[in-house]
């Protein structure tokens, strides 16, 4: 049997098993009871990382080990550092001797040598397929100068997202005293990790080849990939004797995504199925429904003095709602203006009003409302011809 083939009887397999486990939902649900939803997970969360709505949740507050769920806010920065133009993707690391001490540890490593050459991409992939601790600590090192420098980044990142109830020893999530995370900020972690397309190509990597001499194959420890391929593209497992068996999955389906956290759960290969629990609650349960884009035209108001007569107001974030399906005509709008008219010139990006959104008359989200573009004041012979035009019309 082929690869391919073989990879989809197993898929196949997997999601027969995880369908006998998994109860079915309804498609459509007016009072919803997640009371009714029962999980294995010590804690758990599932949110809309669009909104930021949580849609289950079991002790999301209570501060747990995260294992190799931390390895999310290490790959958070490392792109970010790219993003930002710090470092580059094709940056040659050096492994050092502390990245390759990791390999004398009994955590997951890709086996750097020292004095290896890495790329920045590969030591993400590393982190991302792998698991890699030696690949987090020469990342780490590259970005920050030192671990203990990047872990200081670590936290303050997580304290920016809200993270209450999270602390950073290390970048890979070997047990430590005083670290530890919660469901809750597992998800906040997670919910900032998906804006980023190119972690999220790394995360959905399931198998990658690594070295050639000597050969190694790194199979993604995220096995939702396989059974669940077209809809999860990550994030990170974790298990350590203590956390137990970790998963911050996330997945889209029909342009919906989802976050899906469980910590501690008791068995191997249980985090997958009460992963997928959640995840198929929320995917037949509720939808986002858009109600603002970035850049999409809302409103006008007219400009005193202005080269053009009137300015687009252009919403400046997204704006979605979590709602039960089949309760989409409970969402409305407002629009909030500053004031009746702007007076020239207007500055592309001046927030002129705000569009706020509504379920049930109870107000869930709001956007700002900018200029869409840049307005001169009028000349004085485009001024004068205004008046003349005034005259003629007034005339006729």
């Amino acid at each position: 049997m082929g690869k391919k083939r073989l990879k989809g009887a197993l898929s196949f397999l997997a999601a027969l098993i995880i369908g006998a486990l998994v109860p079915a939902w309804p498609a459509h649900a007016q009072n919803l009871e997640t009371s009714a939803l029962e999980t294995s997970a010590a804690s758990a969360v599932l949110m809309d990382p669009v909104t930021g709505e949580v849609l289950f949740e079991k002790a999301p507050h209570e501060r747990r080990e995260p294992a190799s769920i931390t390895k999310i806010m290490t790959l958070l920065l490392g792109i970010e550092a790219v993003e930002q133009g710090r470092i580059k993707l094709d940056d040659l690391v050096v492994t050092s001797e502390n990245a390759r001490a990791q390999s004398d540890t009994d955590g997951s490593v890709v086996f750097l040598e020292q004095g290896e050459k890495r790329t920045v991409e590969e030591l993400l992939i590393g982190i991302a397929v792998g698991s890699g601790n030696d690949a987090c600590v020469a990342l780490a090192e590259h970005v920050a100068g030192s671990e203990a420098k990047f872990v200081e980044l670590m936290n303050a990142r997580a304290a920016e997202l809200g993270m209450k109830n999270t602390h950073f020893v290390n970048c890979h999530g070997m047990p430590a005293e005083n670290h530890y995370t919660s469901a809750y900020d597992v998800a906040l972690m997670s919910r900032e990790a998906v804006k980023h397309p190119q972690l999220l190509k790394y995360t959905a990597i399931y198998e990658y080849r690594f070295r050639e001499n000597p050969l190694l194959i790194l199979w993604n420890t995220n096995k939702l990939l396989a059974w669940y391929e077209d809809v999860v593209d990550g994030l990170k497992t974790g298990w350590t004797e203590k956390a137990g068996y970790c998963l911050a999955a996330t997945g889209k389906k029909n342009g919906f995504r989802l976050v899906s956290v469980v910590l501690g759960c008791p068995a191997p290969r249980s985090h997958f199925q009460e992963a997928i629990k959640l995840l198929n609650y929320g995917f037949a349960n509720y939808t986002s429904l858009p109600v603002a884009q970035k850049g999409e035209i809302k409103a006008t108001l007219p400009v005193v003095h202005g080269a053009e007569r009137q300015v687009g107001l252009a919403c400046a974030e997204d704006l979605a709602v979590t709602i039960p399906k089949g309760e989409e005509d409970k969402v409305s709008y407002q629009i909030k203006l500053e004031a009746e008219v702007v007076k020239a010139p207007v500055e592309q990006g001046t927030p002129l009003g705000s569009l706020t959104a509504f379920k049930d008359g109870k107000p869930v989200g709001e956007v700002a409302l900018v200029a869409a573009q840049g307005i001169d004041v009028v000349s004085w012979g485009e001024l004068f011809q205004r008046i003349l035009r005034g005259w003629f019309a007034a005339g006729s």
